[in-house]
């Protein structure tokens, strides 16, 4: 991994230093695990590749596939199980709100057991949060942040993006009611751990057996250990951006995203840090439009006449009833566009979030706050289903445990189904 992209990665010192070190391990051991398993080295690169490429970064997937030794390339060969990894990479790392069951069925008739399928998923969860790290620290530096481009559309036909809700209902139904989280396959037995994963546990004080989300993902328990050091460092870590705006951007790029529980999970954290209940649900419901945007002549986009905006959009038509917060409303329009696939924040979203007051350390915190529940957010989505307590459970074939949720550093009961 080159120095540049390992800059890219969230390197550094001081209080942050824990992210760069934790992302290097957790691309080590999802990439170059020594044990790989069902899925060999040479599948496991050519999906981050894949994920890489398409969020707008061929130089991450040059450095990865530069990582491959030479006696994985057969690993690739076989094209049935190929496809089936880069259907999955596609779907997760384009549509994640769309990433169903079936996706996990099809690994699965390819041979990939549990401990594969939690694999691939933290792959292209994980490059999802690499490539939104590379682009937005490169937006920082004042150089154009590679796969974002100023002169076009945030969205478009070949971009799938979630749906939002509206008053007539949405295939995303956001609440800030407390839900639970199923998961798809299998999760591992609380009393059946292995050393390694009984050392993880023991090593966080924020995960919890209890955890259906975390027994799904001590699958890999070495990819879930570095990225909850990575988690706790990015929304937990002293200084620099607020609480409450970490997790505004948090609920914003989960609806985003159609994240159903992670947008609870983090639209009550913004209310309760926030203590405006009111204005964490007009988020919900309305994203960046539940702010009036700061306008500058920096932040304002060129009207053509055309009735297109040749800039990327800033979400300048908030709603009325719209709340006054230049801070929040730059911090939400940077965090949808940066959310789209590839990233889309550019110079104008930038300006805003200057003139709103953040400085260089916050600016650093949002990006990686932003990019981690890209990883988040594909994690919940694809290994398994937010359930809403008193409604039917949706039959997937798979054994079913479930708990209350509770997120990572919270106060919420123990039991807990994870860090969202």
């Amino acid at each position: 991994m080159s120095e540049e992209t390992g800059r890219h990665a969230g390197t550094g010192t001081g209080p942050r230093a824990a992210i760069g070190e934790h992302t290097a391990a957790t691309r080590r051991v999802l990439l170059l695990p020594p044990l790989p398993g069902a899925l060999g080295h040479g599948l496991r690169i050519t999906a981050a590749a894949r994920a890489a490429e398409l969020a707008g970064q061929p130089g991450l997937a040059a450095a990865y596939r530069d990582l491959a030794p030479a006696a994985s390339a057969g690993d690739a060969r076989d094209t049935a199980r190929t496809a089936a990894v880069l259907a999955f990479t596609d779907r997760v790392t384009l549509a994640p709100d769309r990433a169903g069951a079936g996706l996990l069925t099809a690994l699965s008739a390819q041979g990939f057991d549990a401990p594969a399928v939690v694999a691939l998923a933290q792959i292209c969860a994980f490059v999802s949060y690499e490539a939104r790290v590379a682009a937005g620290l490169a937006l920082l530096a004042g150089g154009p942040a590679a796969g974002t481009d100023d002169s076009r559309p945030a969205t478009g036909p070949d971009v799938p993006v979630a749906q939002a809700p509206d008053a007539a209902g949405s295939a995303a139904p956001f609440t800030l009611d407390q839900l639970t989280w199923l998961p798809r396959i299998p999760a591992v037995d609380a009393d059946a751990l292995t050393a390694e994963q009984r050392a993880v546990v023991d090593a966080h004080a924020t995960l919890s057996t209890a955890s259906p989300y975390y027994r799904t993902l001590l699958h890999d328990p070495a990819a879930l250990d570095h990225r909850t050091h990575v988690y706790n460092a990015v929304m937990y870590g002293r200084g620099g951006l607020p609480r409450a705006e970490r997790e505004l951007a948090t609920l914003v790029v989960s609806r985003v995203n159609g994240c159903v529980y992670c947008a609870s999970v983090h639209g009550r954290k913004y209310a309760q840090l926030s203590r405006d209940e009111a204005k964490a649900l007009r988020v919900l419901r309305d994203g960046a439009d539940a702010f009036t945007p700061l306008t500058t002549p920096e932040t304002a986009g060129t009207d053509t006449g055309t009735g297109t905006n040749t800039g990327t959009d800033t979400g300048t038509d908030a709603g009325a009833g719209a709340v006054a917060d230049p801070r929040g409303s730059a911090v939400a329009r940077f965090a949808e566009a940066q959310t789209r696939t590839p990233p889309q924040a550019g110079a104008r979203h930038l300006a805003a979030l200057r003139a709103a007051g953040l400085d260089d350390a916050e600016l650093t915190d949002l990006v990686h706050a932003v990019a981690l529940f890209g990883w988040a957010n594909r994690l919940m989505l694809v290994l398994g289903d937010a359930h809403h307590p008193g409604t039917p459970l949706p039959d997937t074939g798979s054994p079913r445990t479930d708990a209350r949720e509770s997120c990572s550093g919270t106060s919420v009961p123990a039991p807990r189904t994870g860090d969202a």
